[in-house]
C-alpha cells in the first residue's frame, strides 16, 4: 500500500511539474510580446502550483532530478527575459527623457 502511495504521489507531482514548466514557458512568451499582465496572472498560477507541489512542513517540492534540471533551464530562461525586457523598457524610457526635453526646450519658440 505505501508503494502505490508513493508511486502515486510521484505521478501527481511529476504531472504539477509537467504543468509548471507549461506555465513557465507560456510566461517567457508572454515576456517577449510585452504582455506583462499576462505574465503576472501566470505567476498566481505558477504559484498555486509549487504550493501544491510542496510537501507539508517541507520547504521543497520532492522532485526528481531531470524535472528539478528542467524547472531550474526554465526559471533561469523566464529570469533573462525579464532582464531583457527591463534593460529594453529602460533604454526606451531614457530615449523618450531625451525627446522630452528637446521639446521642453524647443517647444516654445517655434511657431507655426
Amino acid at each position: 500500500m505505501t508503494w502505490n502511495r508513493l508511486s502515486l504521489a510521484s505521478e501527481a507531482v511529476e504531472d504539477m511539474s509537467a504543468e509548471l514548466c507549461h506555465v513557465l514557458d507560456e510566461q517567457i512568451t508572454s515576456v517577449r510580446e510585452g504582455n506583462l499582465a499576462q505574465v503576472e496572472q501566470l505567476t498566481v498560477q505558477a504559484d498555486g502550483i509549487i504550493a501544491k507541489m510542496t510537501p507539508e512542513g517541507k520547504g521543497k517540492p520532492s522532485l526528481g532530478e531531470g524535472d528539478r534540471e528542467r524547472l531550474k533551464r526554465r526559471y533561469a530562461e523566464l529570469v533573462l527575459t525579464l532582464r531583457a525586457e527591463h534593460a529594453d523598457v529602460q533604454t526606451r524610457l531614457r530615449q523618450l527623457r531625451q525627446v522630452k526635453r528637446a521639446v521642453g526646450a524647443y517647444g516654445g519658440k517655434i511657431r507655426p
